[in-house]
This record gives C-alpha cells, structure tokens and sequence, in this order.
C-alpha cells in the first residue's frame, strides 16, 4: 500500500487542487480519509487533535453524478486503473478549519493494518504586516494553549485566514493592510462576537491584540445525520452553536457523526456548516435548531442532494477565476443552503434539491473585494435529478459606495446592505453588514446606477431582526451614479412614532356625480381605523373606516366641514379638518341663439352652470351639423362668417373635470340681408383711355339687374351700364358727369345710388427738338433745344452711341435753352441727346 498527498505543504493562498494517491488496494477496495489538525504540531494524531474532514473512496467509483454532471466536491476516483485511487481536491472546499495555518495529517485507513498518515502544512502569505496577541481565559492572564485564530475582514464575514496558537497561546498572522475583527476558537471555550476587536493595520505595521475566550459550563450534544437515513452519521462535519448576547462555540462530527457542543445555559441555536457538508453532497438547513443545554441529546437531519448547479466564474475579458465561493440557498422558503468554490478552471458546483412545489434558489458569487459579481438570469426554479448551469461575471471594482447607518441618531451595527446595477445587460448585487461603528462599504464598478438599499426583513441581520418589525419607518433605497469617483450614502432610518394623515385637501365633489377619494395616513404600526370625528360629509357620502375612502354620490351642493380621525393598534391617533364643496349638476344656460345673416360674421359665447372645471365643448353625438362656415370651439365660442337662407337645429355638448355630461339642443335662424348696393365711389376715367369698372350689390334675390333711373342723367359719352352692373367705354370727354343706376333683384325690389364720374384730360410727354448745332472757334459744341416749365431735362453726351455721359440736370422754363459743350475740344466726332425728366 502506498499513499501520497501532493503537494504536501501550500500558501494560504492556494486555488489548486490536492491530490491523493493511493495504490496497492484490491479491484474495488474502499478506503477511509480522515483529515486531523495536529493542534500541537507533535505529528501523531491525538485526543486532542481535531477531526476537520473524513469521506470513504471506493476504486472505480467517480462519486456523485447528477444528470451526467460530476460533484467534483465529492471526493471519487478519477483514474482507470484498477487497484489504485485518483482523487482530486479542491483546497478550498470545506469549512475555515481546512485552510487554518498549521500542520494536519491526513490518515489512510480501511481493510489493510496499520493506516497511512502524511503530513500536510498550510501557511499564511508571507506579509510584512502583522497581528500578533495572546489568547487568554475570561480577560485575565492565563493564556490557552492551542486555540486556533480567524481573520475577518468584518465581525460576521467569512474567514480569509487563520492560525494555531502555540502552546503559550501566542498567535501571529502575517496580513495585508487593512481593518479586520478576530475570533478565537478552542475546545471548552467560547467566543463571543459581539465584543470582536477590530484592529487597523496600517502598511508595514505589527499591530498587538489579545483574544479573550470564556469557559463553557455545559453541553449541547446530539448527531448529524442523513435526513433520509438516521443511522447514517456525518463525520468531520464542523457545527456551531451562537447564543442571543452573541456567543459562539463550535464541535465538529465523530467518525459517527456525534458531536458535543460546549456551552453556557440559555438558548442557543447550533447548525452544521455549509462548506463542510459539500464534500459528502449534502446540504444546511438554513434556519438552524434551536435548543436548550440538557441531557437530551439532539438531532440535526440533512438531506443529500438530489441536483446540480454548475458554472463557471470568468472575469470580463473571459479569464477563469479561482477559489471563489458561490453560495446557494432556497430562496422561496429559505429551508437549506450550500456552498461550492471555483477551481483553478474557474468551474463551480453546488448540491442542491427540489424541496417543494414552489422552491427557487438563489446563487451569489462571493470573491475578492477587488472584484464584483454577476447575478445568474434565472428563476431559480430546480426539479430532480437535473443539473442546471449559470455562469458568473466578475468586473473590477474601483470605486467605492460608503456610509453610516444610524437610528434615532444611534450607530447600527450588523444589519445588512445591499448594491445592485445592470452593467452591459448584466445584473449585479453584492451584500455587506455594517461594522461595530455602523459604517458599510461597497466595492463597485463604474455604472449609471447603483441601488443602495437596506436589509427590512430577512434574515438576523435585517432591520425587523435588530430594530423589531413596526418600530422604524421604511427608509427609501438610494440611488447612486458613478464615474470614476466614489460616493458616500448615508442611511438615517426614523424611529416609529405617532401617527399622521397625510391627505391635507380634498377635491369638490359634483351633485349626481360619484365621489370616491382616500385620505392617506402613515403610521409604522398596523391597524389603521378612520372616523368622522365631528361635523357632517356631504350628503349621498360615506366614509370607509377601513381604509378611509370616502365615496358616494353627492344630493346636495354646498360647503362641507367635518374632521377626520385616524388611529392604530397602538391606540395613537391624530385628526384633520376638511372642508369639501360639492356644486350643482352641471347644465348648458345658453337656451336660445340670436339670428344670423347670409354672409356676415357672427360669434356667439355660449354659457353654462354648475360642474367642475375645466370644461370642454362639442356638438353632441348624433347631432345634425351646425351652419355652413360656422365652427364650435372646445371654450364654447360658436363662430364664424354665415353662409345659407333658413333654420338650423343642432345639439351641444359640455363635459367637466368629473366627467358629467349635458345636453342642450340650440336653433339658429339665418336671413337673408336687405337688397344694397355695395359699390360707393367710381374709380376716375381718362379722356380717351378706355375705362371699365363693375358695380356691387348685396342681399335681396339674385340675380341682380342694373339700369338707370328713369329721369337720370346720361352716362358720360361713349360709357355704357350694362345689365351685369359693368360700366365701361372710352370718355371722349373730360369733367364730372353726374347720373343715377339702379338695382332690381329676382324679387322686383330696387335700390337706387347716385354716381360721380370724373373724367381727366389725357397727359403727354413734351417733344423737345435739337436745333443750331455748330462748332465754335475754340473747338467747342453748341446747339439749342425748346423746353416746356416745369419739366426737368437730362442733358447726354457719346462718342460710339453706345455708352451715354450725362453732362448736366436743368428746369425747363419754356424758352429754348443753349448748350456750349467744352468737352467736345479735340472730338472728331460726338454725338448728343437730350432726356425729359432726370
């Protein structure tokens, strides 16, 4: 027989795998592992050492499969070869006591004499920061061999490191810079957790801490055993106890799975450790046994695992992350919890069971605090004997959320925070407690929004837990956005106390119209009643003492006074004035239309009473249309120019705030105008231009015929009306004429109008003539042209008869004029022209 541990000694710091190797075993031998910490490091296992793991091995056996997936937790021959043993161990799997600085040995036992023990060490990173200390009894001096020693980046959070004292009780924990609690554990003793010192170790400092332990004066013993087989025990299994005032013992399993659990009296409520069950593939209840110290001795039943979770965790860019501890609990009825951690691929695997009807689980990754984590997209819901698979997502934090929670002004500790984004369409969330101080602090990535919340009801470290349900008002989650900075967010929780209506007004009700409005109250505490104090609610309403809902129809207008009372089950109570109007139906008071006329503008403002504004109006379903051109707008103006003879009936419409509705049928009566003639002046003619204007004419019955009075002066010559109302020709005449026309409609009716029509010479341009052009002596040009008075003439001069320089601008005063042009001097030639006007 051989066996071999490989390798024998590692860091802390670890995330392989341990490999056992056994050789020499007949086809199918079984063999037993058992894993001691040899607390005074003498190298054989005695009474004193403790039973940290224990699971049997059988050659050819791969351990536990679930639907075609292996529990790598689960320790099984991975090798072909018969007669010996493979089995791969993940460093991190197991409870806190596996990876404890300090030496353990493993023993190898089964049909074959005498068993195989191997040495194997684990060691604490060498940092140069250190937390050295003493372990002493009750605070006084004497100092306890052996206990061993856990770090705690906070007072509740999983352990990142340990060690054994020596035989004088010294410790000593190499550790990175940093804030930590410490915990020390030995058997007979106690460790309470409610006064954990907290130590700041800053970079290349030893910081020097004494832990004090408190004997345990009675036991709590009893078994942990298979929930479907009771005489199967659980061996190597770590349980703890934890008492109210913050106590905590632990034992761990024998070979039958007995335990006995040193403590104090009180009550006490002990569990089995979620990351020891996994090598065996079982899984804790989450919610413990609660139990007093006696003779009797208790069971702890824990079912085997009838599925899988699997999956990996990666970084962002696809890199496997390992020794990651993904932690699973039933979130539906919070019965059973496990563990699985990551091996060097970054793959994971939890046991887990289908519990119930409506059982869903929940997974979270738990990692270094450099990282966060991706939440699985799924409903959490696991039949039998199937293994489901959800991948994790880790991105670097490098920003912080920070705060304080307090109550009352008092510092809250260990009660539960929660942070949660969607980043790149993944969801993530991370859980912190607060510190002795109150003080909490998240490591985020850069996101739009994180969600900041408290923890109200779950668990021991929810507010209903520390603060009791009903004593605190529900404080709001906060929202927080991030862009490379960090963010401090504080939680100031309200003690509960008194009560208060929050409805300050109520909105005017409506005669015939239904009413219904709560009036809001708060109160930490249940069992809200409200009352009509005093006063009377508008008739037709009623007020519900339930839920304070006032409704019903109102019968009577006017102004309302009552006040409301509202209490709770604590017997506090508060009141409000109210003051409610309720106005009359709502009704058109517009009951009849002024008459309109054919063709002319009309606006109309129709009226209405009572109701609740705003109101909006409109023709009524069904109605016939309004006249041609006229329009209703929604304020009830009904306007536009009128078009059309005769009576036209239509219904309108008004609708209110509360939705009330009238009706009211309206007529309008549109006329014809009296027969007129529109046209008042007649545009002036010119002698001999022809001139052509047409006369305009309104109401009566068209068609219209125009003519002039019998008795009238003539038209101007050459002018003539025509029958259309045309009056045109050309004057051969000026003056003023003077003349009648007259209008007759379809009806014989006639209007007769008076015209003037002035008639203006006709206007023409002056004819200038250039006369006398002759060079003088000196080579310069003269010439002569007639002129008209007050006429203005250009005088032009060109050499090509293209081009045209104006010489000069001169009045005409009716006698010829001379021009002397010197610049014709040394011209062979020039041409000139004279231009009326400028």
């Amino acid at each position: 027989m051989t066996f071999t541990v490989t390798p024998s000694a590692v860091s802390n710091t670890y995330n392989g795998q341990i490999t056992l190797h056994v050789t020499g075993l007949a086809s199918g031998g079984t063999v037993v592992v058992q894993k001691f910490l040899d607390l005074n490091t003498n190298g054989v296992i005695d009474a004193h050492d403790l039973l940290v793991q224990q699971f049997s091995m059988t050659d050819g056996k791969t351990g536990m499969a679930i639907a075609g997936v292996t529990n790598f937790n689960v320790p099984g021959d991975t090798d072909t070869t018969a007669g010996q043993i493979t089995a791969k161990l993940n460093f991190n799997s197991g409870d806190f006591l596996q990876t404890i600085a300090g030496r353990y040995l493993f023993k190898l036992s089964g049909t074959f004499t005498p068993p195989i023990t191997n040495v194997f060490t684990v060691t604490n990173f060498p940092w140069p920061q250190t937390i050295t200390g003493n372990v002493v009894s009750n605070g006084s001096s004497f100092t306890l061999s052996n206990a061993f020693v856990v770090l705690m980046p906070g007072p509740d959070a999983s352990p990142i490191a340990g060690v054994v004292a020596s035989k004088s009780g010294a410790y000593s924990i190499p550790v990175p810079p940093g804030t930590y609690s410490l915990a020390a554990f030995r058997t007979n003793y106690l460790c309470n957790f409610s006064t954990l010192p907290t130590v700041l170790v800053s970079s290349g400092a030893t910081v020097t801490t004494n832990l004090t332990l408190t004997v345990a004066t009675t036991n709590i013993s009893g078994r942990l055993v298979d929930a479907t087989n009771s005489s199967l025990g659980l061996p190597g299994i770590l349980v703890t106890a934890r008492s109210a005032s913050g106590s905590r013992g632990f034992a761990v399993t024998d070979t039958n799975g007995n335990f006995n659990l040193r403590v104090q009296s009180g009550q006490w409520t002990t569990k089995a450790d979620a990351a020891a069950l996994i090598v065996h593939g079982y899984l804790r209840l989450e919610n413990g046994t609660n139990v007093a110290p006696g003779p009797t001795a208790i069971t702890i039943a824990v079912p085997r695992a009838t599925g899988l979770i699997y999956g990996s965790v990666k970084d962002n860019l696809g890199n496997p992350l390992a020794g990651i501890d993904v932690y699973a609990d039933d979130s539906s009825q919070h019965l059973y919890e496990t563990d699985g951690y990551t091996g060097t691929n970054g793959n994971y695997c939890l046991a887990a069971l289908r519990s119930g009807t409506n059982d869903s689980w929940e997974l979270q990754a738990i990692g270094p605090s450099s990282y966060i984590f991706s939440q699985p997209q799924w409903d959490g819901t696991l039949t039998n004997n199937t293994a489901v698979e959800q991948d994790f997502t880790a991105l670097l934090a490098t920003n912080h959320i920070s705060g304080m929670v307090t109550c009352g002004g008092t510092n809250i500790a260990g009660v539960g925070l929660t942070a949660s984004a969607t980043i790149g369409g993944a969801y993530y969330s991370q859980s912190v407690d607060t510190d002795a101080h109150g003080s909490f602090w998240f490591n985020v990535a850069n996101s739009n929004q994180w969600a900041v919340e408290l923890n109200l009801s779950h668990g021991s470290d929810s507010l209903d837990t520390i603060l009791g349900a009903g004593n605190y008002v529900l404080p709001d989650t906060q929202l927080v956005a991030l862009t490379n900075h960090d963010s401090v967010n504080n939680f100031a929780v309200q003690p509960c106390s008194g009560i208060q209506i929050l409805t300050t007004n109520l909105p005017a009700g409506e005669v015939g119209v239904h009413y219904d409005q709560f009036i809001g109250a708060w109160s930490c505490r249940s069992g809200l009643a409200w009352s009509v104090l005093s006063g009377s609610l508008p008739q037709g309403l009623v007020a519900n003492t339930g839920s304070g809902e006032l409704s019903g129809t109102p019968t009577n207008a006017g102004v309302f006074n009552f006040a409301i009372q509202v209490s709770n089950a604590a017997n506090e109570s508060t009141n409000h004035a109210f003051s409610v109007a309720i106005v009359s139906a709502l009704q058109v008071a517009t009951a009849s239309l002024p008459n309109g006329t054919n063709g002319t503008a009309y606006s109309q403002q129709l009226d209405l009473a009572g109701g609740l504004p705003p109101f909006q109006w409109s023709l009524s379903p069904g109605s016939s249309n309004l006249p041609p051109n006229l329009i209703l707008a929604t304020n009830g103006l009904l306007s536009g120019t009128l078009a059309g003879i005769g009576t036209f009936n239509f219904r309108v419409r008004v609708t209110d705030s509360a939705a009330a509705i009238a009706d009211q049928p309206l007529s309008l009566k549109l006329t014809q105008p009296a027969l007129q003639i529109t046209t008042t002046v007649l545009p002036d003619a010119t002698q001999g231009t022809f001139y052509s204007t047409a006369l305009g004419a309104l109401g009566g019955q068209p068609p219209y015929v125009w003519s002039l009075v019998p008795g009238s002066a003539s038209l101007p010559p050459n002018l003539t009306l025509g029958t259309n109302g045309v009056l045109a020709g050309t004057p051969a005449s000026s003056g003023t004429n003077w003349f009648i026309v007259r209008v007759t409609d379809a009806a014989a009716s006639t209007v007769n109008r008076v015209f003037s029509l002035v008639a203006t010479p006709p206007t023409t341009k002056p004819v200038v003539s250039i006369t006398g052009v002759r060079w003088l002596t000196n080579r310069e040009l003269q010439f002569t042209f007639n002129t008209s008075v007050n006429t203005s003439y250009t005088i032009q001069a060109s050499t090509n008869l293209a081009n045209w320089d104006s010489l000069l601008t001169l009045a005409g005063s009716g006698a010829p004029m001379t021009i002397i042009d010197p610049g014709a001097a040394g011209s062979t030639r020039r041409f000139y022209r004279v231009k009326v006007g400028p």
